[in-house]
């Protein structure tokens, strides 16, 4: 049996732009902060969250509904804190 923690959350992208250079950019320095494995799943593709070209790949569009994955040391705390790249439509507030 494994201790390995695994979180998992639906996200929608509310980018009119679609996935594009500028929240990829958001995603992968936020995913590097955390030692897990992280996800990205949309219309059957699988994107790993670190690597710019794999988010790149997935090429969704505005609206589109995806599966958020992490697994590993502090899954649910990265799960959470890229959810809210999303929730907030990647605006930065800082």
């Amino acid at each position: 049996m494994s201790d390995e923690s695994i979180s998992t959350r639906e996200v929608t992208l509310r980018v009119a732009q679609g996935l594009h250079l500028t929240p990829i950019q958001q995603l992968v320095r936020k995913a590097t902060e955390y030692p897990c494995q992280i996800s990205l799943e949309f219309d059957g593709r699988t994107a790993d969250v670190k690597s710019v070209f794999d988010l790149m790949l997935l090429a969704a569009p505005f609206g589109s509904v995806m599966t958020l994955q992490a697994r590993g040391s502090k899954a649910e705390d990265a799960v959470n804190s890229l959810a809210q790249l999303f929730d907030g439509g990647f605006v930065i507030t800082e």
